[in-house]
């Protein structure tokens, strides 16, 4: 019953974070797979073949996934994939020394990573099971490979708490910043498409909204019947009483819409004391019922407003739509439906 359709700031953020993710998934995938293979070659001449393995191994995979990923174009699965593969080769690496016992050097970059792939929550559940798992293998020397010394290790772990620390910072506010102004854009799309009379939609929705969600959400609302409203007399009722009552006319008139129509149909205002009804995947027969209900209600209801005694009628018109580009030639004929009620006599249903 408000404008609420389609939701294209949240849509709109959606895409840009998934593009966000995208670029994130690419430039890990061949450029990190493009400096292990570089580093896995330079390595070959050591006496363990277990880093060039580790780098050759978790290259060729970053490879197959991001192809994969190009191939089914699964953004979430490709990205949780990702950061699996990231958390095994930091382990792996930190568990061999890496080039020189220089291994702890590259895992800065990682817990960044992550946030970008994984999202604020997820990454910070992942960052926080890596950082325990390399406490646990730093300050248990007998489980790996790599020797390092513990002035070492406790600084690179208070390091990468850091890290970890000011990227959920940075992540989280940045969320936080994004779901604001989306909700602010979401509020000014909302008030632009709402009469501020009535609390209705508005005649700019159906081009900015309902429109659009035809195209692109055809099957969720299509076929779809159209009622026009036109309130009879309404000029006399204005004149005579002043344009306060008629405010609360209308008013009025706009909640006997909202308690005679169903959740997925919507009232719209579409000028002065006329309304346009939507209802979706509704036969024009069970319009005109709806049409003809509202009418009894409207002509029966006492209005609480100082033209109490002045009899509220009004006309009717009511046509079906099977398809988006037809949309605006069903509400022209239920506006000459409507036209024909207000000639046959008025406070009647036409279509």
């Amino acid at each position: 019953m408000t404008p609420a359709l389609p939701a294209n700031g949240h849509k709109q953020a959606q895409h840009i974070d998934a593009r966000r993710r995208h670029h994130i998934l690419v430039f890990v995938s061949y450029i990190t797979s493009l400096v292990m293979f570089f580093y896995g070659v330079r390595s070959l001449n050591q006496d363990s073949l277990l880093l060039p393995l580790i780098l050759f191994a978790t290259g060729g995979c970053f490879l197959l996934n991001v192809l994969l990923y190009h191939f089914s174009q699964q953004l979430n699965r490709a990205c949780i994939i990702e950061a699996m593969l990231v958390g095994t080769f930091v382990l792996s690496l930190v568990y061999q020394g890496g080039y020189n016992n220089t291994a702890l050097y590259w895992v800065f970059p990682f817990p960044a990573i992550l946030f970008g792939l994984l999202g604020v929550r997820n990454a910070l559940v992942g960052n926080a099971m890596l950082l325990l798992m390399l406490g646990v293998m730093l300050f248990t020397p007998d489980l790996i490979q790599a020797e390092y010394k513990v002035a070492e290790t406790s600084r690179f772990l208070a390091s990468l708490v850091i890290v970890i620390t000011v990227c959920w910072i940075n992540d989280h506010y940045r969320e936080r910043s994004h779901a604001a102004m989306e909700h602010l854009q979401n509020s000014k799309e909302l008030q632009a498409n709402t009469d501020a009379l009535t609390g209705l939609a508005n005649r700019r929705f159906l081009d900015s909204s309902l429109i659009p969600a035809l195209e692109q959400q055809s099957d969720e609302l299509l076929p779809l019947a159209v009622i026009m409203c036109d309130l009879d007399h309404f000029k006399q009722l204005n004149d005579q009483f002043g344009h306060d009552v008629g405010d609360e006319v209308l008013k009025a008139v706009a909640n006997v819409f909202r308690q005679n129509l169903r959740q997925q149909d919507i009232a719209c205002r579409f000028g002065g004391e006329e309304f346009l009804l939507i209802l979706p995947h509704t036969t024009t027969a069970d319009a005109r019922l709806v049409a003809e209900k509202i009418r009894l209600q409207l002509s029966k209801k006492h209005l609480n407003t100082a033209a109490a005694n002045h009899q509220l009628t009004a006309s009717f018109g009511v046509a079906g739509c099977d398809e988006t580009m037809a949309f605006y030639d069903a509400v022209k004929i239920a506006d000459q439906q409507l036209y024909q009620a207000k000639h046959q006599g008025r406070n009647q249903v036409c279509g």
